[in-house]
């Protein structure tokens, strides 16, 4: 077996594990969707009954409202910091391989990737 039919096997079964796993993702949200929307149903038909139809929604609209500000304000806490732009791109390389561990990967890929192109020739 040569080392393009490996690579592609695992790529492959990666990929395949991958939209395996999305496609579940997809049903996933497709249920709790349903199930939210009998919940919501449910609790609007239960508040009418104490409080009439307009105080229903109107507590429905501020529970779904006030979810969606708690989901805003964790998106915006967990977003991506943006990286200083001051750095030239040189001291970005020196900073990433500063530690040990990061010059013994990259040289164990520059051995395999200069094996591979010798045993090319």
């Amino acid at each position: 077996m040569r080392l393009t039919e490996i690579a592609e096997t695992t790529v492959r079964h990666m990929i395949g594990r991958l939209l395996r796993r999305a496609i579940l993702f997809a049903a996933l949200g497709a249920f709790v969707l349903i199930a939210f929307y009998y919940c919501s149903a449910a609790g609007t038909i239960a508040l009418t009954q104490q409080y009439g139809s307009l105080a229903a929604y109107m507590i429905m609209a501020a529970i779904y409202a006030t979810a969606a500000v708690i989901v805003l304000i964790a998106i915006y806490a967990t977003r991506a910091k943006p990286e200083a732009a001051s750095l030239p791109a040189q001291e970005k390389a020196a900073n990433a391989l500063s530690s040990p561990r990061n010059i013994q990967i990259a040289m164990l890929i520059e051995a395999v990737m200069l094996g591979y192109s010798l045993a090319r020739k």
